[in-house]
């Protein structure tokens, strides 16, 4: 039951992790950071495959699949918060 618990805490801590590296790097100035935990998210899995012999069932594609979606669809929101904080200080510079 603990080794449960401990297991689940864990995920979640990762996820957290992975989840606020990926928001904060994506709303940088630099477009290109927010490819970064994608990128490092695919050659996880290809480690996974190819050095730790993981098979390929349809449950890690589909879980790897998802992954990839959810941290590009960050991504895609932190370029657009970037673009909308950068339209407010273009407009309040314009205002002043």
């Amino acid at each position: 039951m603990l080794s449960m618990l401990s297991k689940f805490l864990g995920t979640v801590a990762v996820t957290l992790i992975i989840y606020s590296v990926q928001k904060y790097l994506s709303t940088r100035k630099i477009w290109q950071l927010g490819a970064v935990v994608p990128l490092f998210s695919i050659a996880v899995m290809i480690i996974l495959y190819f050095v730790m012999q993981v098979s390929q069932t349809a449950n890690y594609i589909v879980v790897g699949a998802f992954l990839l979606t959810l941290e590009f669809l960050i991504w895609i929101d932190g370029r657009h918060q970037h673009r909308r904080k950068e339209l407010m200080r273009m407009k309040a510079k314009d205002i002043s």
